[in-house]
């Protein structure tokens, strides 16, 4: 089984997931400890973990995809947001999991979702600028 085309498959679920949760997680500054604040949680744990498994998986494609060296500093900014991408929500999921200044959390969430916006951007730019990953 070629693993790496499921990348782009995979990248969609971090996305929806890390963007979904700071959505209850403001629905929950009214009601703190409720259900809200619990999906908010699971939502930044699944999306984390999900961002771990795109990014291995994008590590296998990168091994795999056709040579475009029109796209290798575009490729290679990626490579380093998703870096940064991954390991700013996973520090973000050990916080949250000791469970300290939520409010706080949220807010550090919130302006991480740049840096993952940004990765996606870059991304983007290597399949549809580049065709890197397309047949030609």
């Amino acid at each position: 089984m070629r693993l790496w085309l499921l990348h782009p498959a995979v990248v969609h679920f971090p996305l929806a997931l890390l963007l979904t949760g700071p959505v209850f997680g403001l629905a929950s500054w009214r009601r703190p400890g409720g259900w809200q604040e619990r999906a908010a949680s699971w939502l930044l744990w699944l999306g984390s973990v999900f961002a771990w498994l795109a990014m291995g998986l994008g590590l296998l494609a990168q091994k795999t995809a056709r040579h475009v060296p029109e796209a290798w500093e575009a490729l290679a900014d990626h490579k380093s947001a998703a870096f940064w991408s991954v390991g700013v929500f996973s520090i973000l999921s050990l916080w949250r999991a000791w469970g300290k200044w939520p409010r706080v959390q949220l807010v550090a969430w919130i302006l991480a979702l740049g840096l993952l916006l940004y990765t996606a951007y870059l991304g983007g730019e290597v399949v549809f600028t580049f065709g890197m990953g397309v047949t030609s």
